[in-house]
């Protein structure tokens, strides 16, 4: 019994009825006390009153009834909607009396809790396995990558490879400046062209945040892990240690004939994506959105024609200073001086044809780290010491073998590059039929 309750233990249960039922009525608390002689604050009567039982609520620990106290004059009252257990403290909260949801915080409802968490969490990582399993996907052969595959996946292991726990690190738990590849965006496309070949399988052991609560979990890809489905000899999944050694040694060697289209299309796509990646970077350290991506690529795959990347950095860089001055002179919004810098770069570049520019490095140059992909293509398969910087996309095209015919005139499957072909000779064009991967490649003649 509280010190409140025993004020009124000199009263019988029919006058503390009819206590309650007075104060309830709303009869003046100062004329309750006189008349049952009780020596209370005012404020403290209600809390004077013993709680009810609940007939319809049982605690489901101690299996007796609950207790509900008493309702007060206010029509807020704080407790109006709970029951409380008098053994454990358990707390039972009515729905729709409150517009908040509370939980009881009793020990048993927070061991109960806690049980029912790690239960759904063994379900979820069952659904997890079941539907990411990776014996699933057979791994594939090194020697069936294309050399675009290659190159890609070099780059993701020179970067977030995680020989503990011989997988590829998620791009949120990267801690370094190191990129995959010169922008997100492209990061994104190289993790679904490998996904989708199943050259990455997503870790199904990736913690339980990266997927969804949907009964065939979906994978978040910048949080799950991914394991390389790769063989070196026969159908074992090569660790990432070892595919990461035979990937380098076997790019070291050059670049060979059947892979000419796709090495000049890969370098192409590179040197776009770095001059993208530089102005995005100098737009938003000046607080410029950068919303033109389409167009600057488009004025970027005509500028490499003339240009190498460090001279259309250079050219980036004046016309981001030129937009600031436009939102400075002419008072126009950011955004619409950030929509003039393709054009801009464009015609810097005529000027610097027509008039000869001598270009000197730049400070900004070198800011950001150079990423995987670049130094897979440019360094290791390439060989350049400029890393693909300082001369024209045209110029190290040149340098690549030809396409389709090797030396003494033998012919190579463009997709693998098996010489287990057969060629067909038409008017305007030869076809190879590869006789390992089914490809049928047409060679214009």
């Amino acid at each position: 019994m509280s010190d409140y309750t025993s004020k009124l233990q000199h009263l019988t249960a029919e006058q503390i009825e009819a206590l309650y039922a007075a104060y309830i009525g709303g009869e003046k608390i100062a004329v309750l006390l006189e008349r049952y002689a009780i020596d209370i604050a005012p404020s403290s009567l209600i809390k004077a009153f013993a709680p009810v039982p609940c007939a319809e609520h049982q605690c489901p620990y101690c299996n007796v009834p609950l207790f509900e106290r008493r309702r007060s004059r206010s029509a807020h009252s704080f407790n109006d909607n709970m029951a409380y257990c008098t053994q454990c403290q358990h707390r039972y909260f009515y729905p729709g009396r409150s517009q908040w949801h509370r939980e009881c915080t009793c020990a048993p409802c927070l061991t109960a809790r806690e049980l029912a968490k790690q239960q759904r969490a063994l379900e979820k990582r069952k659904r997890i396995q079941d539907h990411w399993c990776l014996g699933k996907r057979p791994p594939v052969p090194l020697d069936r990558l294309s050399i675009t595959h290659r190159l890609q996946l070099l780059a993701l292991l020179e970067v977030r490879m995680d020989a503990q726990r011989d997988c590829i690190q998620a791009a949120e738990t990267a801690t370094d400046d190191a990129r995959v590849s010169p922008s997100a965006h492209m990061d994104t496309e190289i993790l679904l062209a490998l996904h989708v070949a199943h050259v990455l399988l997503v870790d199904p052991d990736s913690p339980l945040a990266a997927f969804s609560d949907d009964a065939m979990p979906k994978a978040w890809q910048n949080k799950v892990r991914w394991v390389a489905n790769v063989s070196l000899e026969g159908t074992q999944r090569a660790g990432v240690g070892g595919l990461y050694r035979a990937l380098h040694a076997g790019l070291s060697s050059g670049a060979q004939a059947q892979w000419r289209d796709e090495v000049g299309e890969l370098i192409r796509q590179v040197c776009i994506e770095e001059v993208c990646a530089y102005v995005a970077n100098r737009c938003a350290e000046h607080g410029l959105p950068f919303e033109a991506r389409k167009k600057a690529a488009q004025v970027t795959a005509q500028l490499l024609e003339v240009h190498p990347v460090r001279h259309i950095w250079s050219l980036a860089n004046t016309a981001v200073r030129g937009a600031l001055s436009y939102v400075a002179r002419a008072q126009v919004s950011k955004r619409q001086a950030s929509n003039s810098i393709p054009g801009s770069m464009l015609s810097l570049s005529d000027r610097a044809v027509r008039e000869q520019w001598q270009f000197n490095s730049s400070s900004y140059d070198g800011s950001g780290p150079r990423s995987g992909l670049s130094q897979a293509l440019f360094d290791v398969l390439l060989q350049q010491v400029d890393h693909g910087l300082q001369r024209r996309v045209a110029d190290y095209l040149a340098e690549l073998p030809l396409a389709g015919a090797g030396g003494g005139g033998a012919w190579f499957c463009s997709m693998c590059g098996s010489g287990l072909v057969h060629v067909e000779h038409a008017m305007a064009q030869t076809v190879v039929n590869c006789k390992d991967c089914l490809a049928r490649t047409r060679v214009a003649t």
